[in-house]
């Protein structure tokens, strides 16, 4: 008899910790299991997936959108290749900070995954400083991400205030239904979370999710021979995206980099460049830069995500004066 896989869905706006979170849940993992993370980026141009490389899971990616839509059909091929394939003990599902989860719990207690997977509590990921702004808390996906959780977290805390904190506080106690609340910083989740239950909830905003185009294939982008790069362009749920894939022989300066993503006011910015200093991860939010080491990477890629589109074509000749 196959036993379901336990299953655990982790969501959070733009910029609230959601892979770094699980970057600690894999470095804390059981050291016999094999994990399974299934990731969504709203860019072309997957970042997250490389990140995660050699962190003691089986990654899969589906860029280019939300998984959320056309009936989760993206997220279903990306999800049956990981099982098929990895077979893992425990599968964590991270959606796009821009997406709505309704579509995609719907999809995992459907019929056809009923026997295949153990879904259990969905962990939101919350920075307390964004429940001031009305650009998250009015905004029906971040609302919705919260309301269908049953583990609300709010992370980043080393950069918060008492004021931060009572407005989490305040948040949650006006959250409907039961929720297991946590206070963490760095994304230093309890592992003991993923193992309580899911309950049913109904989204306040089902139809809020909607994107100017249907989500692109499954393949992964593939660096044409004759180009040492190229760009990719993604809208949507007012938002713009651009981002960069460059060849496995490209090095950046690391110093010229860091500055240029400290200048850089986007809501979010990330990167996994080879560079004179070895190979990093960058990750960046209204010009606050922090940077990781990564164990293993193949091409360089760089993604920008702003409300409005910044100059893309003067960005990139930035970027490209950027290589050693």
């Amino acid at each position: 008899m196959i036993k379901a896989i336990p299953t655990n869905l982790i969501t959070g706006f733009l910029g609230s910790g959601k892979t770094t979170a699980i970057l600690h849940l894999l470095a804390n993992k059981p050291e016999n299991e094999t994990w399974g993370v299934l990731v969504n980026e709203f860019g072309e141009i997957g970042i997250d997936g490389a990140m995660m490389a050699g962190k003691g899971a089986v990654v899969r990616e589906v860029p280019g959108g939300c998984m959320c839509c056309v009936a989760g059909l993206p997220m279903q091929i990306g999800l049956n290749m990981l099982i098929a394939r990895s077979k893992p003990d425990r599968i964590l599902i991270e959606p796009t900070g821009l997406g709505h989860p309704e579509q995609i719990l719907k999809t995992l207690t459907g019929e056809y995954y009923d026997e295949v997977l153990d879904l259990r509590a969905s962990v939101c990921l919350i920075d307390p400083r964004q429940l001031s702004d009305s650009r998250y808390t009015e905004n029906d996906n971040f609302r919705d991400q919260v309301q269908l959780s049953d583990v609300l977290v709010a992370n980043k805390t080393d950069q918060c205030n008492d004021k931060h904190r009572q407005l989490f506080e305040d948040y949650c106690r006006q959250s409907e239904g039961q929720k297991t609340t946590g206070w963490v910083q760095q994304g230093e989740l309890n592992l003991q979370w993923l193992s309580f239950p899911r309950y049913k909830r109904q989204a306040n905003n089902k139809t809020a999710h909607s994107h100017y185009r249907s989500m692109p294939e499954t393949a992964p982008l593939i660096l044409p021979e004759d180009k040492t790069y190229v760009r990719r362009e993604n809208k949507g749920q007012g938002y713009f995206s651009c981002g960069w894939l460059f060849d496995e022989k490209t090095v950046f300066s690391f110093d010229r980099l860091f500055q240029l993503f400290n200048g850089i006011p986007a809501d979010r910015l990330k990167a996994v460049v080879r560079t004179d200093q070895g190979l990093k991860g960058f990750n960046a939010q209204n010009s606050v830069v922090s940077v990781i080491e990564l164990d293993q990477l193949d091409d360089s890629r760089i993604e920008i995500i702003d409300k409005e589109p910044p100059p893309w074509d003067e960005l990139e000749t930035l970027l490209l004066s950027a290589i050693v």
